[in-house]
């Protein structure tokens, strides 16, 4: 009997302490984005239902090129810490995985927007105080975000590289796993904004386009991605080692 009752509780131990420890993913929503251009340095693009992120040598459906473009991604990150704190207790778990999903347009009709394949990058900036705007490729703005604006927005020995990609050059989903750099995992687990930065060498071919906030298909905005595992006690551990100690006596008891 007392056998039985050591395995039964080893057994609960360590189920308790596996399930303790599984993931949990919460995805969110950009809450502001827009792209920037240097051919047009002083349009605001903040409510196009597009994003773009091409090189300077890039070329246009029609050959021409249209200059550099960054886009900018704003995301709430209160909903997934909300969730995790629901989880796993306040404090209680770590951030083992991002990813961003975007819908790329492989041969967009815009004249303003490049095409090709190439590489581009992904960064996290500190700043998250810039203006999304309401212009567009046919109706650009003169308020928010834009070319000129860019440099007072970034703070190179502030933000921070999540990795450098390459576009598919085809519509489909996109999804990039982000580089999880200490300042971007702070700046999520704050539960408060944050915000990607995403641009292209000037030599690149590459014009990646893809769907914004405003795109009318609301599954296939921008939507970031996170995952957290709950930080294991100290305690925790004792069991899970206690518990396979009890399982390998309780086979030599019987086999004895």
């Amino acid at each position: 009997m007392m056998k039985n009752v050591l395995l039964l509780g080893s057994v609960v131990w360590l189920a308790g302490a596996v399930s303790s420890m599984a993931q949990v993913t919460v995805s969110t929503n950009s809450v502001a984005d827009a792209f920037v251009s240097s051919a047009q340095p002083t349009n605001n693009y903040g409510g196009a239902g597009a994003l773009s992120v091409s090189g300077l040598v890039a070329t246009n459906a029609s050959g021409q090129q249209e200059g550099q473009l960054d886009s900018f991604l704003r995301f709430n990150a209160s909903g997934a810490v909300s969730q995790f704190n629901i989880a796993y207790g306040v404090g209680q778990w770590t951030i083992t995985g991002v990813t961003l999903t975007l819908t790329e347009q492989g041969a967009p009709a815009q004249s303003l927007f490049n095409r090709g394949v190439g590489q581009f990058q992904v960064n996290w900036i500190a700043n998250d105080s810039w203006t999304e705007g309401t212009g567009t490729p046919t109706s650009p703005s003169a308020t928010g975000i834009n070319w000129n604006s860019e440099p007072s927005i970034l703070s190179p020995g502030v933000d921070q590289s999540l990795g450098t990609f390459v576009n598919g050059g085809t519509n489909g989903t996109v999804t990039l796993s982000l580089g999880l750099n200490a300042s971007f995992v702070s700046d999520i687990s704050t539960g408060t904004l944050v915000s990607l930065y995403m641009t292209a060498p000037t030599n690149s071919t590459v014009g990646f386009t893809f769907n914004s906030r405003e795109f009318g298909t609301a599954s296939a905005r921008p939507l970031l991605s996170v995952t957290a595992v709950a930080v294991p006690e100290p305690s925790t551990v004792g069991l899970v080692l206690m518990a396979g100690w009890l399982l390998l006596v309780q086979r030599r008891i019987r086999r004895g």
